[in-house]
């Protein structure tokens, strides 16, 4: 359930710290309709906090930057994970893929999505954590091996992004050996849908966010995105869970708001 007290709500979080920042006194009432399903994995509560961040801009005819939206927004995380981020809230504001170079002060650079990638996805129904949960798992040291892996990745990944390469795209987001084992422990049938997703042609396989969703990167121009989704939710289903499919296209613009 949902909290409707604005302390603990995603929401109400982001309209009383714009209101603030700007010394604002107003009342408002927000409703939020969305599709995309709460606590697992696929950046809920960011999608909230953006969209209520750029709609009160917008209502109340507040100039904001796409900097001052992006840490409006990351207030509201507050209420899902227990910290303010921007790693969900950045790209929801701005589109695209989002780094996240500084936090104080706020600098992000944004990176235009390869045109044909696609993600397949798999969502089990009945595994939710919250963010905090997932995070708790995580471990508090690692290796200098393992941080030098890490930093592996995620260059591979920002060279794929920055070449337009889906295949080492999807190679990055396969080779997390902190992270995912870390959450995998987390979710029954996470690894065979990976394992699923892998076989049935993708470039690759992890958790989406804090998890259980399994995200895959694939590529439209080969027309198996929705062979793969299907086959992680196989995978899950034959695990007792059950799941559902889904193939998705990352947004190259931001939030849009739309008045009536």
């Amino acid at each position: 359930m949902i909290p409707k007290s604005p302390e603990r709500n995603t929401a109400g979080l982001v309209a009383k710290e714009l209101l603030k920042r700007k010394g604002v006194r107003a009342c408002l009432r927000i409703k939020i309709r969305k599709g995309v399903p709460q606590g697992v994995g696929l950046g809920s509560s960011a999608a909230s906090a953006s969209a209520t961040a750029a709609a009160v801009a917008r209502a109340l005819e507040l100039r904001l930057s796409p900097s001052e939206l992006i840490e409006v927004a990351s207030r509201g995380e507050v209420a899902s994970s227990g910290v303010a981020h921007a790693d969900n809230v950045a790209p929801s504001i701005i589109g695209g893929f989002a780094v996240i170079l500084s936090y104080d002060p706020l600098s992000v650079e944004r990176f235009a999505p390869p045109p044909h990638l696609e993600f397949a996805l798999a969502i089990p129904r009945n595994l939710k954590k919250t963010t905090e949960e997932a995070r708790a798992v995580l471990p508090k040291s690692i290796s200098l091996r393992e941080h030098v892996e890490a930093m592996t990745s995620y260059s591979m990944l920002l060279v794929g992004i920055l070449k337009g390469d889906v295949e080492l795209i999807g190679k990055a987001i396969c080779s997390d050996k902190i992270v995912e084992v870390a959450r995998a422990r987390l979710y029954p049938g996470f690894l065979k849908a990976k394992e699923a997703a892998m076989k049935a042609g993708a470039f690759g396989a992890t958790l989406s966010g804090a998890g259980p969703t399994v995200i895959a990167v694939t590529d439209a121009r080969r027309g198996n995105s929705h062979i793969i989704a299907e086959a992680m939710k196989s995978a899950y289903e034959e695990e007792g869970i059950e799941c559902s499919a889904a193939v998705c296209r990352p947004r190259a613009v931001g939030v849009e708001v739309f008045e009536r």
